[in-house]
């Protein structure tokens, strides 16, 4: 097809007021970013380890558009939440200037996903600052999930029926830009934004079908093709939720659906189920060889257990000792890279959601807010235990700072609705002092 001059202007005539339109309303464009999330093989090629999505176009777009229009001022928790994700940043880019001086930067697909997640970090909670933006993003990852589950599925028709054990189903679902245990990932954000569908969306009587219904149907996709440490730890994150908020009757209806979809699993995946449960502690048989991986990584971290080997350096380094492949442990990641004092500020980072998410709890207008937050983070906490989960990994990262943006928005809420009644209360003696007056004229 020849493209004329006349059709490449009306092209570009029609990209310059798709830009402008999405410029002047953030929550579209907030929803065409969550929504591409769903599409993770729809990505143009940069070289040999960098792909670019129309989710990363979008976030350059959020850049520009927060250094030119002045975003609202953090809250409180969102200070602290930057001040330590920023410091951590900055020992992560200290190691790497460090390295690159002595002769051996870390690879540059590292660098790249650690500059990605930094920059989803800074910009989402400085857009996504109502509730009506909030709802647009909750909205687009809903569709986004449905398509993952869609694909998932055909990813299955195609290759999954010769799969002779769960890993290799496992392997069958996944997406070719994905690593097989990033499903487990998606399900852990995709879980988390349901819940808070839930939670901020009218809570009319389909509201409280459709949530509940998507938030099951998205934990149920990792546990169909065996991510099982994302499982457990969805899991584990929905028990706590419906804890926190004393859903006794919701918590036996998840009993229940757990156990069904065990049951499924046994009828028509038999042998994938027995290999996926069949776990030794003792031996460390049934656990993908965690429990060598994780022996190097702490012989790894003795040699230089202060200091780190540096930023990047955890593959390189283990691999020359004799492992497998990385630790599948943030924890020892860090700690192996980073030292111990990389270690403590991770870990300090991780603690600021739990503080904001607590503190929200307290409050009784947003016990459930502050239930979510603490939900998804144990879940992704746990999840890291076993996979690289919240050491700049890209999808835990965008739900972190969607949780992020939940605090702002609603500390920001609850300062407005203070400081209103703190005016009242200022104005309530002039209005008692305005009316004696004119009684006393009467």
């Amino acid at each position: 097809m020849y493209l004329t001059p006349i059709l490449w202007l009306e092209i570009g005539v029609a990209a310059l007021i798709g830009v402008a339109i999405l410029w002047m309303r953030a929550e579209y464009a907030l929803f065409l970013y969550s929504f591409a999330l769903g599409f993770p093989d729809f990505a143009l090629p940069l070289g040999a380890i960098v792909n670019l999505r129309l989710d990363d176009v979008l976030l350059l777009l959020f850049l520009a558009r927060m250094i030119l229009w002045r975003p609202a001022p953090l809250s409180r928790s969102q200070r602290a939440i930057f001040m330590w994700r920023s410091i951590f940043l900055g020992v992560c880019v200290f190691s790497i200037a460090l390295e690159s001086t002595q002769g051996s930067p870390p690879q540059a697909y590292d660098a790249a996903k650690m500059a990605g997640c930094a920059a989803i970090c800074l910009v989402l909670p400085r857009v996504v600052q109502s509730r009506m933006r909030l709802r647009f993003f909750v909205a687009g990852l809903m569709c986004a999930g449905i398509a993952l589950a869609i694909q998932v599925r055909q990813h299955l028709d195609v290759n999954g029926e010769g799969a002779a054990n769960f890993q290799q189903l496992k392997s069958a679902a996944s997406f070719d830009t994905w690593n097989p245990n990033t499903i487990g990932q998606a399900a852990i954000l995709l879980v988390f934004a349901a819940g808070l569908g839930w939670i901020i969306f009218s809570g009319s009587l389909a509201n409280k079908i459709l949530w509940p219904s998507l938030a099951a149907g998205f934990a149920l996709v990792p546990a169909f093709v065996f991510v099982r440490g994302s499982s457990l730890s969805i899991a584990a994150g929905l028990i706590l939720f419906l804890c926190l908020l004393r859903r006794w009757k919701s918590l036996l209806v998840f009993a229940v659906v757990s156990l069904c979809a065990v049951l499924y699993l046994n009828a028509y995946h038999g042998q994938l189920l027995e290999d996926a449960s069949t776990l030794n502690v003792s031996t460390g048989e049934g656990f993908s060889h965690r429990f060598d991986r994780w022996d190097m990584a702490v012989e790894a971290i003795r040699s230089k257990p202060f200091i780190g080997h540096g930023f990047g350096q955890e593959l390189a380094y283990l691999t020359r000792i004799g492992s497998e492949g990385r630790a599948h442990d943030d924890f020892l990641t860090v700690w192996l890279e980073l030292g111990v004092g990389g270690l403590v500020l991770f870990t300090i980072t991780i603690v600021q959601f739990v503080r904001a998410g607590w503190s929200l709890y307290k409050t009784p207008r947003y016990e459930r807010h502050g239930a979510v937050i603490l939900a998804v983070t144990l879940a992704l906490c746990l999840d890291s235990l076993g996979l690289p989960t919240l050491y700049w990994e890209k999808l835990p990262t965008i739900a972190l700072s969607l949780a992020a943006a939940l605090i702002g928005v609603y500390e920001r809420n609850e300062f407005d609705i203070s400081a209103e009644a703190v005016r009242a209360i200022s104005c309530e003696p002039f209005a008692r002092h305005s009316s004696q007056h004119a009684s006393f004229k009467a």
